[in-house]
């Protein structure tokens, strides 16, 4: 007997019942979306196993917790055999091949086999309200903003984000206390939000990318309308598509784009004001609306968001002293890149910006070369590394022919390990730069030894 079957009342919208299981085991435990559903799925009294290519302290951490880890290749012998199969529940991420041999063997053994974003719903049936966030860009931030202000309010919401919060350490994700409230971002790039059903929906913008991993725009437009009309309540920032999409929403919030033009700024705290962008702002903006659909006073909510401490890789400053600051953000679309420069240039006027940018994925590189050239104009010295792959191994364009779209005067195009990459361009920074690296792959891993390189000019 699932030890939550009795406590909690079955929610009024799931699309999956997981209150029939009983143990669950996580095909990729250590993901950022699969290492707190975990968690998660630990607390609320589910027997966790899982598997992981690579050994880490995340895994040891989950052993600690209760759950049964294997590091290394995927294997069927993986998947728990003992008993019938029948109360196991299979969990993957989009990511996950069909011939993989854990998703064959679970398969074949008949256990129930769901993607991450569907059980992701379905463990949100064991709360009484929802409060979710999707959208081409920006979710991630809206939803740790709402964790954060819900946490600092003294209330203990359930919740799972797809970064990590500084002052929460290394777990992106919370069972929470009392199964009220759970707070999370929902995933449109596989289509798995639309297995989601909230108490509030929100939707920071809608573009096309991903369309060419859901069958294209339409279906991709068609499924954000469904994961917002599936919504008791929704927020969402306008646009033209948007409008076109939830105006007739039959309780819907619209929030004006041009953040100049809300009187609820004034209710933030000046300094915090001073060091956000302005889409930093409309994320604030919208966490603030949400807040005040859920029942918390406007101003209260203001004071604690001016306190956030922002989300690792999102506008995060690694770096500072009297020559340099080195800047990370996670843009990796032409929307993202375009609002994260001019975030840089609001905050640090008078900086000479030097940007890494890192290509994520070919196809998006090819869906928007032309565009992510232009953006990336607006820089005044830019070095493109190599493509982030993620799936297939090469494309139509690859980051020398970026360099060259942009021109040879701002961009060029490097290679190398990380380490080798920082002490190519050494000697190219000139004191009072700002160093900004961009991307969603592993472009993280260059910050120690750009840092190192900029102790060093200065020394």
């Amino acid at each position: 007997e699932n030890p939550i079957r009795s406590r909690l009342e079955k929610a009024p919208f799931m699309s999956f019942d997981i209150h029939k299981f009983r143990r669950v085991h996580l095909i990729g435990c250590a993901g950022v979306g699969t290492l707190p559903l975990a968690y998660i799925l630990l607390k609320n009294g589910f027997q966790v196993s899982g598997s992981d290519l690579l050994e880490t302290d995340a895994l040891e951490d989950l052993r600690s917790a209760g759950a049964v880890i294997r590091s290394g290749p995927h294997r069927a012998e993986n998947i728990p055999s003992d008993g019938d199969r029948s109360d196991l529940l299979v969990i993957h991420s989009s990511a996950i091949a069909p011939e993989n041999p854990e998703f064959l063997a679970a398969k074949n053994a008949g256990a129930a086999v769901i993607r991450r974003g569907e059980a992701l719903a379905a463990m949100t049936g064991l709360y009484k309200r929802v409060v979710s966030v999707s959208g081409s860009h920006g979710k991630t931030s809206v939803s740790a903003m709402l964790a954060w202000l819900f946490r600092e309010a003294g209330l203990t919401p359930g919740y799972l984000v797809g970064g990590f919060i500084p002052a929460y350490g290394k777990k992106n994700g919370s069972a929470g206390q009392g199964g009220d409230l759970f707070i999370t971002e929902v995933d449109e790039s596989d289509g798995t939000h639309t297995a989601m059903f909230s108490h509030l929906g929100i939707v920071t913008n809608v573009e096309d990318d991903h369309a060419w991993s859901v069958g294209g725009a339409d279906q991709l437009f068609a499924n954000f309308k469904k994961y917002a009309f599936q919504a008791q309540h929704l927020i969402y920032v306008g646009s033209a598509k948007t409008d076109e999409l939830f105006a007739e929403h039959p309780s819907a919030v619209r929030l004006d784009p041009d953040v100049t033009a809300s009187p609820d700024l004034a209710l933030f705290d000046p300094a915090a004001l001073k060091n956000w962008g302005s889409f930093q702002k409309l994320n604030a903006l919208t966490a603030l609306a949400a807040a005040v659909q859920l029942g918390l006073n406007k101003k209260l909510a203001a004071q604690i968001l001016s306190r956030f401490p922002g989300v690792d890789r999102r506008m995060t400053k690694h770096f500072e002293n009297k020559s340099f600051v080195l800047m990370e953000d996670y843009a990796h679309h032409p929307t993202e890149l375009r609002a994260s420069l001019r975030a840089f240039r609001e905050i640090f006027p008078q900086r000479r910006l030097v940007i890494f940018f890192q290509p994520h994925r070919y196809a998006r590189l090819e869906r928007y070369f032309d565009e992510f050239a232009a953006e990336l104009r607006a820089a005044d010295r830019i070095y493109i590394t190599p493509v982030f792959a993620a799936w297939v191994a090469s494309g139509r364009y690859d980051s020398a022919d970026l360099a060259s779209a942009v021109g040879s005067d701002k961009a060029v195009a490097v290679s190398g390990d990380w380490q080798e990459i920082a002490a190519m361009v050494k000697n190219d920074f000139h004191a009072g730069d700002l160093v900004a690296v961009i991307g969603a792959g592993d472009l993280k891993d260059l910050i120690a030894p750009l840092t190192g390189v900029l102790k060093e000019i200065t020394d």
